[in-house]
């Protein structure tokens, strides 16, 4: 193994370079996302635009769904890029400066994955756990898109190594970790608060109920100073709290409760209903790759289930996942603050079979192996299908470079599976670590651009740079998603075909943009007022966020 040992004597190294072939390929390639993703950005932008970095806004509306800090974190990134004249025509930076701060987050994910496997099993368990949650699906996504999700992971992770230490420290031949931890816990905390409100207490309160529970001990939970703990976790939330309630009269938090919170633990909300048992079934694609052995590193930790580590990741897995189970609306993306532990306990088995390469050879191990071998074929294949799977009229040909990058991605799947059914466990480990390179780079790179018909507000952009319509007054009727108004400047007005024939008209807008579905009643509108709009461009494409077909026709009073 010398390749494995010359890269754990330099293990930071080694994931930090891992985490930039996995997660840049989709960092300045990939246009904003509908919807929340815009979102987000845009109500950055606009932050910058009015000065007001206390609440939130999309446009006009209160943009209340989540707390402040990710709007600060990337305020902060794209900030430093206009400072450096890096901005777009729009007058802003790219995508891919608001999304900076989730690239940060989900290396902070790995890193800090690696610190707590490596305080339970030991510094070889913990390169194999960075190395397996870096290259996971989920987290690969959430790296490369601008809004909460990693950074709420980052500071779970946190919390949770300053949880671990405490927990260890029962044990009376270990020392206490000192005020320092506890500081991290509780500033982990408050940012967790400021990112997403309940959830990161929700994970970290779960663990340590569990482990209470179990043990029917709570002294040790008093290492984490939960007195001065939470004035301080006072002291750094309460001030914005306090401001966004002044600033918008109870009406922020009437919405964050009301409006977002409440509906998401009574029903599917916006559509985004499962049934119990989703997420476990999810865990075939969105834990890929790390997922190769997952049920065998489960039954080894069941064995094994006194020991403080199993105690441990068992009280942060079970409860959290239950109560995600349980919640009815659900999107793939939640449960990533669990996958960490998922990754611990696989790079515990892989751990142990260094010493014990039987422990990859049982049953259990030989069909987790073979369900992994179909969910990469499935995968595969969906590279190679994605640019033939938008409806009739919107897609391109293939071409050569997807089917190119899929085979990467199924010769590096094969290596896998090859080490796996030898027993070679950090054989295992670097596969796994070049398969997720590869799946990444396949999809981002080989297969994203044959699907440019996805992108209609980033296409329709660069159209009207092309045509030098920049900086015009637009107005949109029937394509109405974030991205767009993220694309061509906040004061872009998303109405319908009449409006718009109203805004041309009386001076609002210069140019409207019409999708096919409002052209009656915007030509309708624009004959009753005695104007002739004049075409100027055409988009065609798909939105993919209603799974319609776009059309959308830029006009003009006059040509130009």
């Amino acid at each position: 193994m010398p390749f494995f040992n010359a890269v754990e004597k330099r293990p930071v190294t080694a994931l930090l370079l891992l985490c930039l072939a996995l997660y840049l390929p989709g960092l300045f390639t990939l246009p904003a996302l509908d919807r929340d993703e815009a979102r987000f950005a845009q109500a950055t932008v606009q932050m910058h635009e009015t000065g007001d970095y206390i609440v939130p806004h999309f446009q006009e509306d209160l943009r209340a769904k989540k707390p402040v800090a990710i709007y600060w974190a990337q305020a902060v990134t794209s900030g430093a890029a206009s400072l450096v004249g890096l901005d777009d025509p729009n007058g802003h930076p790219g995508i891919w400066a608001f999304r900076i701060p989730s690239l940060i987050a989900a290396i902070l994910v790995v890193l800090l994955t690696w610190r707590v496997a490596s305080l339970f099993y030991g510094r070889r368990a913990g390169l194999m756990a960075g190395a397996l949650i870096a290259t996971t699906v989920v987290l690969v996504a959430e790296a490369n898109i601008a809004k909460t999700d990693a950074a709420l992971a980052a500071s779970i992770m946190a919390a949770q190594l300053a949880l671990a230490r405490v927990w260890l420290a029962r044990d009376p031949t270990r020392f206490d970790p000192g005020l320092g931890n506890a500081v991290l816990f509780w500033v982990a905390m408050s940012i967790g608060i400021l990112l997403k409100g309940p959830i990161a207490p929700m994970i970290s309160g779960l663990t340590m109920v569990g482990l209470v529970v179990a043990t029917r001990e709570i002294k040790w939970v008093f290492l984490l100073r939960p007195i001065r703990g939470g004035v301080l976790l006072l002291l750094l939330t309460l001030p914005w709290a306090v401001s966004v309630w002044l600033s918008t009269n109870g009406a922020f938090f009437g919405e964050a409760v009301g409006g977002d919170f409440l509906p998401k633990l009574a029903g599917g909300q916006e559509s985004h209903g499962a049934p119990f048992g989703y997420y476990t079934l999810l865990l075939l694609v969105t834990f890929f790759p790390a997922n190769l052995l997952l049920m065998p590193a489960i039954a080894r930790a069941w064995g094994e289930r006194q020991s403080a580590p199993v105690m441990f990741l068992a009280a942060w897995i079970i409860p959290n996942w239950l109560v995600y189970e349980i919640v009815p609306t659900k999107l793939p993306h939640y449960v990533l603050p669990v996958y960490p532990a998922l990754a611990i306990l696989v790079a515990a088995l892989l751990a142990a079979s260094l010493k014990n390469p039987q422990l990859l050879k049982t049953k259990l191990a030989r069909a987790n192996i073979v369900a992994w071998a179909l969910v990469a074929l499935v995968l595969a294949a969906a590279i190679v299908a994605l640019p033939v799977l938008l409806p009739e009229g919107t897609a391109v040909e293939p071409g050569p470079w997807p089917v190119v990058g899929a085979g990467i991605f199924a010769a590096m799947a094969v290596q896998v599976l090859a080490q796996a059914w030898r027993a070679r466990a950090s054989g295992v480990v670097l596969a796994v670590a070049v398969t997720g390179i590869a799946f990444s780079v396949a999809l981002l790179e080989f297969a994203r651009p044959r699907v440019d018909p996805l992108w209609v507000g980033e296409r329709t952009a660069q159209a009207m740079e092309d045509r030098d319509l920049v900086g015009m007054r637009v107005v949109s009727a029937g394509f109405s998603e974030p991205s767009l108004v993220f694309a061509l400047g906040t004061k872009t007005r998303l109405t319908n075909g009449t409006a718009a024939a109203n805004a041309l008209a009386v001076g609002e807008a210069d140019i409207a943009l019409v999708e096919e579905r409002e052209a009656a009643t915007f030509f309708e509108e624009a004959t009753r007022l005695g104007i002739t709009p004049v075409p100027a461009l055409t988009v065609d494409g798909l939105n993919y966020s209603r799974g319609d077909a776009v059309s959308l026709t830029a006009y003009l009073l006059t040509t130009r």
